[in-house]
């Protein structure tokens, strides 16, 4: 009985420690909580953007919408690479090459094809050999 009373107290006096800030752990916790509130809404901020960015996407900007770089047996896909290299850019030029994705079909002759939208327009398709250049722009 007295084990458990002592348990008790010895956790509420942890509790009251902790909520008013007397203890190291506390101080720490805070932080934390600081630094996780200021990253969610600086995350909040930068979906908010993206949408707005996405409703008004009919402005001549590119959407890669897939990207594929081998061979015909062999072949990886570098959408996500386009994505980052394009941004929000109305155009773009870039040389075919294994910094895309890597080497897929070694001591092959490899080609980049790339699906994309300019604004809300059409779907284009546009295609390269390897350490060749590729222009991909969307007039306005």
């Amino acid at each position: 009985m007295r084990q458990e009373l002592w348990k008790r107290l010895s956790i509420r006096a942890c509790a009251l420690i902790f909520m008013g800030g007397m203890c190291g752990l506390s101080e720490h916790a805070n932080a934390q909580g600081y630094g996780y509130q200021q990253g969610y809404e600086q995350g909040y901020r930068d979906g908010a953007d993206t949408r707005e960015r996405d409703w008004r996407r009919d402005d001549g900007r590119i959407t890669i919408l897939g990207a594929r770089y081998g061979s015909r047996e062999r072949a990886c896909d570098a959408t996500e690479v386009l994505r980052r290299m394009i941004g929000w850019r109305p155009g773009a030029e870039f040389i075919v090459n294994n910094n895309l994705c890597g080497d897929p079909a070694y001591g092959r002759v490899k080609r980049l094809y790339v699906e994309y939208r300019c604004g809300y327009g059409e779907i284009r398709r546009i295609e390269g050999r390897e350490n060749e250049i590729i222009s991909m722009y969307c007039r306005r």
